[in-house]
């Protein structure tokens, strides 16, 4: 009887193994000849789940997005308050900053390789899906879910550039408390 595999399974668990090598390596100076030996799995059952190198890291890019927005609402229920909310994606930010950090050089390498026609296509998504998610789990309008996600980056790549420089949870906690007051006054609460 021949073995069933789940290849959604598979492929994720591929992507999962493989990202802290990519990340470290650089898209562009790892080969899929290598990504395979590193995954202990055959050049051709790679090329099987991953045509080529650049879908590998569009999958990783979307498996990424998917992952850290239901990382974050997991701590958040329906009654909430507003605060906590935003506190939970800060939270789980910090948490999971050298991931985040990983994700930015990665799109650092692959964006300084193949410039905007490059196809960024998944970036956009992956940015979009982030400040979408955390617009709606907020319950914040769009543009303060982008505005959420634009600051963080930036806290992550400062981190990454100057990593004793400032503080990561003093900054999130200064940015949250900018955030509330302009939020009351404005009577979103």
């Amino acid at each position: 009887m021949p073995k069933i595999v789940d290849h959604d399974a598979y492929r994720k668990e591929l992507l999962q193994k493989y990202f802290d090598d990519f990340a470290q390596r650089g898209y562009n100076d790892v080969t899929m000849r290598e990504i395979a030996q590193s995954l202990g799995v055959s050049t051709g059952s790679l090329y099987h789940y991953f045509p080529t190198k650049k879908s590998i890291l569009e999958s990783m890019m979307q498996l990424a997005s998917r992952r850290d927005i239901s990382g974050a609402i997991e701590k958040i229920t329906a009654d909430t308050p507003l605060e906590e909310r935003i506190k939970a994606f800060s939270d789980y930010i910090m948490e999971k900053e050298h991931w985040f950090q990983d994700i930015l050089l990665l799109t650092i390498d692959y964006y300084r390789q193949h410039g905007k026609d490059g196809g960024f296509d998944i970036m956009n998504e992956a940015d979009h899906y982030y400040g979408n998610g955390v617009a709606e789990w907020t319950g914040l309008p769009t543009e303060f879910g982008f505005m959420f996600t634009i600051f963080f980056n930036g806290l992550i790549f400062h981190r990454l550039a100057f990593p004793d420089s400032v503080s990561f949870k003093e900054q999130a906690d200064l940015f949250l408390k900018v955030l509330m007051t302009y939020l009351h006054t404005v009577g979103i609460e």
